[in-house]
C-alpha cells in the first residue's frame, strides 16, 4: 500500500472511531497491515500529526478535533463577506494552513476553514482581524471552481480506481466514474461531476474524458501541465486568418511620419535559438559620449485594438515558454516574420534614442516611429567570445559597434549599482536532451556580460518610456515592486546573523541588501541565502499605480522592449503612439488598462506556475531511474516538515522529511531556519554538507541520510540562543516607501 492510499486509509478508519483512540497495533491489525509494512505506518502516522489531522495521547491516535472555540474570543468579527482565490500552495507543501488572496492583500486561513475550495476557486470568505497577528478568514462559500477538467494519473487499488490530479495544490483523491482498466497508469484529463465534501470526508467524483497518454513520458506530462493550467494551443481560426491577410510589405503609408534609420548600423542579439528578435540596438561614438538607439518592434502597428489579435493578445497575456516548447502570444505571422528584426529587411519599430556623456548619464531622450534595417543577427555566445578575447569572425565595424556597447554597458552598471540595483546571483536551470526527448544533463545558466549589455539598454529605455507617459498620458501600466516590509526586513536580517552575515540596516535599504549580496564568500552561500534574501521582498506586478520599482531602484519603470511576448509591453505601445508620438488615434479607458494591467500580472503567475510544474515534471522523470542512488547534497532550506537538499552533481532539490531523521522530537526554530532535536540539542541548519540517499519520487523527490552522514550535526545551546546579542540586527522603525520586485527576465 502506497503512503498516499495509506493515508487516506487511516483517516476514514479513524474517523469511524471517533470516540475510541486507537494504538498503531490496532491500527495495523484492523487495516491487516503486515509487520514489515509497520515502520511505513509509524512515518505515516508521524506524518499526519504534523499536518495537523491526527492527535496522539498516551501512544493512541484520533482524529483532531476541530476548533469550537467561539472567533470573538481570538478575533475582531467583520459582517461583510469578501471575495478573493484560494490559494493551497501551502497545503501541498504539507503546512495546516492556506491563503485566500485579494487585491488588498492575502488572508491566512486554516486547513479547517477552508470548507470545500481547491486551488484557484473563487470563494466568498469571512474576514477576522486577530490581535497582533495577520489577517485571517474562514471561508463561507464556493463562488465558481477554477477548473472542472484536470490533468493527473489512473490509480487502481484493491479493485478501485482513483484520480491522482498532477497539480499537487489539487489534494484529494477523485473517485473516477465508469472506470475501465485501460486507464491503468495513463495520464487523462477527468471532468469533474461532484466535488464531494471535504469536511466529512467524501471524495469528489469524475469522468475520464480523454487520455492523453503513458504516465512518466515527458512530453505528456508537460501536455498535462498544459492542460491543467487551460493554456491555449491552439489560435482561433479568425485569429489565424486575420494574420494571414495582413501584407508583408512595407508601404509608403506605412513609412509616412517615421524617421528612417535604415543606412544606421544595426543588429541583435538574443539566445542562439531564438526565432523572434524584438529589439535590436545602434550605437554611434560621439564627443561626448555616445548616442543609443533601441529599437522595438513596433507589433501595435498590426496588432490594433478590438482586432482579433490584440483580443487573443488579452485572452492569453504573455507567451509560455518551456523546454522544447513555447505558446506564443501571438500567430508565428506575426511574432516570427513580420515583427521579427531579422537581417536584411526592412522592419517598423519604435525607437529610444538616448544621447548619454562618457560616463553613462542620460542628457537626453526622445522616442519615436521609424523604420530601420537590421545588419546582423547575432548569439549571446559570440559577444562573449569577443568579449572574452576569443578569435572571431565577426567584422571589424561590429566589433567597434560591440565594443562601444560594452563601455557604456559599464557605466550604465555603475551608475545602477550606485543607485541601489540588486543584483542576484541566481543560474537558471538548462535542459539537454537526448534523440528520445528524455533529460540526458543540466546545464547551469549564467549571466554573462553580453546579457548585462541587453539588460541595461532595455532598462534604459523601459524606465524613459515610463517617465514619458508618467507626464502625457492619463493613465498608464507601470512595472513596481513594493518596498519589503519592515518585519521581513528585520527577520531577514537576524537569520543572517545567524550564520554570521551581517545586515546592517541603512537608510538606504537597497544599499543594505546589496552589501550583504556582495559579501557572500562562496558560491554555495549564493545558492542558499540569494534565495532566502529574494523570498523576503514583495513580488513585483503590474498596475496602473505610480510606484517605484524597488530591487531595480527606479522611481518610474514600466515594460516597453517586448511586444511580441507580453500584453504590458503592446499596451505601451499603444499608449506610445496616442500620447506621445501622436500618431494613434484609439484611446484606452482608465478601465480598460487597469484591466490590462490585471491581466498581465495574472498570467504572468499562470506562467510561472506552468514553468515552474514542467520543470518539476522533468526533474521527477530524471530522477525516477536514480531511486537507490547516493548523492551528496547541501541543504538550501529548513521548515517545519524537513530539509531542503539542492544535489552537487545535479541541480536538482529534494526533500528530507522530518518524519525520517533519526532521534524524534524534532523542532523548528523559525528566525534560525534550523532543526533542532529537543532531546539531544543536535540539529541541522542552512549550508549543512550531507549525503542523502534517492528514496521516492512521486509529487516531489525524497530523500533520506545515508548511515555516514551524522558527523556533521551541530549541537544546539539553548542558553546562548536565548541572549540578544550587540550584534543582532535590528531595522530601524520606520515606514519604507514604495516599491520592490524579484529581478525581471531579461530585458
Amino acid at each position: 500500500m502506497k503512503n498516499r492510499e495509506l493515508y487516506k486509509t487511516i483517516l476514514q478508519l479513524l474517523e469511524s472511531h471517533k470516540e475510541t483512540p486507537l494504538s498503531m497495533s490496532e491500527i495495523c491489525h484492523i487495516l491487516s497491515i503486515p509487520k514489515h509494512k509497520r515502520d511505513q505506518t509509524r512515518v505515516v502516522l508521524e506524518d499526519l500529526i504534523i499536518a495537523n489531522k491526527l492527535i496522539s495521547e498516551r501512544s493512541k491516535y484520533r482524529l483532531k478535533p476541530v476548533e469550537t472555540k467561539p472567533l470573538k474570543a481570538i478575533a475582531e468579527r467583520s459582517s461583510a463577506l469578501l471575495e478573493g482565490v484560494f490559494d493551497a500552495t501551502p497545503l501541498a507543501r504539507n503546512y495546516s494552513y492556506a491563503f485566500v488572496k485579494t487585491t488588498g492583500g492575502d488572508y491566512f486561513v486554516s486547513s479547517e476553514d477552508t470548507l470545500n475550495a481547491y486551488h484557484g476557486d473563487t470563494v466568498l470568505f469571512e474576514p477576522f482581524l486577530r490581535r497582533g497577528k495577520s489577517k485571517y478568514c474562514v471561508i463561507r462559500r464556493i463562488v465558481s471552481r477554477a477548473n472542472d477538467n484536470l490533468a493527473g494519473d489512473i490509480k487502481s487499488s484493491d479493485g478501485r480506481y482513483y484520480f491522482i490530479c498532477s497539480n499537487p495544490k489539487i489534494h484529494n483523491w477523485f473517485d473516477v466514474i465508469s472506470p475501465s482498466p485501460e486507464y491503468d497508469g495513463k495520464k487523462v484529463i477527468l471532468t469533474v461531476s461532484n466535488w464531494g465534501n471535504r469536511p466529512t470526508a467524501k471524495n469528489p467524483t469524475g469522468k475520464v474524458t480523454e487520455i492523453l497518454g503513458e504516465s512518466g513520458n515527458p512530453e505528456v506530462e508537460v501536455l498535462a501541465v498544459i492542460r491543467q493550467n487551460q493554456l491555449p494551443l491552439q489560435f482561433p481560426e479568425e485569429v489565424i486568418e486575420f494574420a494571414l491577410n495582413l501584407s508583408e510589405q512595407i508601404t509608403d503609408a506605412d513609412l509616412k511620419g517615421r524617421e528612417d534609420y535604415r543606412k544606421l548600423f544595426t543588429f541583435t542579439i538574443d539566445p542562439a535559438s531564438a526565432k523572434d528578435y524584438d529589439d535590436a540596438i545602434s550605437i554611434v561614438k560621439n564627443d561626448n559620449g555616445w548616442d543609443l538607439y533601441v529599437h522595438i518592434a513596433d507589433v501595435a502597428h498590426y496588432v490594433k485594438p478590438e482586432s482579433p489579435l490584440f483580443i487573443e493578445a488579452v485572452n492569453r497575456g504573455n507567451s509560455y515558454y518551456f523546454p522544447k516548447k513555447v505558446i506564443p502570444m501571438l500567430p508565428e505571422k506575426i511574432s516570427n516574420k513580420l515583427c521579427s528584426l531579422r537581417p536584411n529587411e526592412d522592419k517598423l519599430t519604435m525607437t529610444v534614442h538616448s544621447v548619454l556623456d562618457k560616463n553613462g548619464k542620460v542628457i537626453r531622450q526622445r522616442l519615436f516611429e521609424s523604420v530601420i534595417h537590421s545588419d546582423f543577427r547575432l548569439a549571446y555566445e559570440e559577444v562573449d567570445d569577443l568579449f572574452d578575447g576569443k578569435q572571431t569572425d565577426l567584422s571589424q565595424e561590429l566589433i567597434a559597434a560591440l565594443n562601444e556597447s560594452r563601455m557604456l554597458s559599464k557605466q550604465l552598471t555603475k551608475i545602477r549599482k550606485d543607485a541601489g540595483y540588486i543584483f542576484f546571483d541566481l543560474p537558471e536551470i538548462e535542459y539537454v536532451y537526448d534523440d528520445e526527448g528524455f533529460i540526458k544533463r543540466f546545464n547551469l545558466s549564467e549571466e554573462t556580460e553580453s546579457h548585462k549589455l541587453i539588460e541595461n539598454f532595455m532598462l534604459l529605455a523601459n524606465e524613459f518610456v515610463a517617465t514619458k507617459l508618467l507626464s502625457l498620458s492619463p493613465v498608464s501600466i507601470y512595472r513596481i515592486h513594493e518596498d519589503p516590509d519592515y518585519k521581513k526586513i528585520e527577520r531577514l536580517g537576524n537569520t543572517l546573523n545567524s550564520y554570521g552575515l551581517q545586515m546592517p540596516i541603512r537608510e538606504n535599504l537597497n544599499k543594505s541588501i546589496q552589501a550583504v549580496l556582495l559579501a557572500m564568500p562562496t558560491p554555495e552561500y549564493h545558492t542558499v541565502f540569494d534565495r532566502i534574501v529574494l523570498r523576503s521582498m514583495m513580488k513585483a506586478k503590474y498596475t496602473t499605480e505610480h510606484v517605484r520599482h524597488f530591487g531595480l531602484s527606479i522611481e518610474n519603470y514600466t515594460h516597453f522592449t517586448s511586444p511580441i511576448r507580453r500584453l504590458c509591453d503592446l499596451v505601451i505601445h499603444h499608449l506610445c503612439k496616442t500620447y506621445v508620438c501622436k500618431t494613434n488615434t484609439v484611446k484606452f479607458s482608465t478601465e480598460q488598462v487597469k484591466h490590462y494591467a490585471e491581466v498581465s500580472s495574472e498570467k504572468e503567475i499562470i506562467a510561472n506556475d506552468a514553468e515552474r510544474d514542467v520543470g518539476r515534471v522533468y526533474n521527477n522523470t530524471y530522477m525516477k531511474d536514480k531511486i537507490g542512488e547516493t548523492y551528496s547534497g547541501l541543504v538550501i532550506g529548513v521548515n517545519s516538515n524537513g530539509l531542503i537538499v539542492r544535489l552537487n552533481d545535479i541541480p536538482i532539490n529534494g526533500v528530507l522529511k522530518i518524519s525520517g531523521l533519526k532521534g524524534g522530537a524534532w523542532s523548528f526554530l523559525d528566525t534560525e531556519l534550523r532543526l533542532v532535536n529537543k532531546r539531544s540539542g543536535d540539529y541541522y541548519q542552512l549550508m549543512d554538507k550531507v549525503i542523502v540517499q534517492v528514496m521516492d519520487v512521486s509529487d516531489d523527490i525524497y530523500f533520506e541520510l545515508t548511515q555516514d552522514a551524522d558527523s556533521h550535526i551541530h549541537t544546539y545551546d539553548y542558553q546562548a540562543s536565548n541572549k540578544q546579542t550587540d550584534s543582532t540586527t535590528k531595522a530601524p522603525k520606520r515606514s519604507f516607501s514604495k516599491g520592490h520586485s524579484r529581478k525581471p527576465k531579461r530585458k
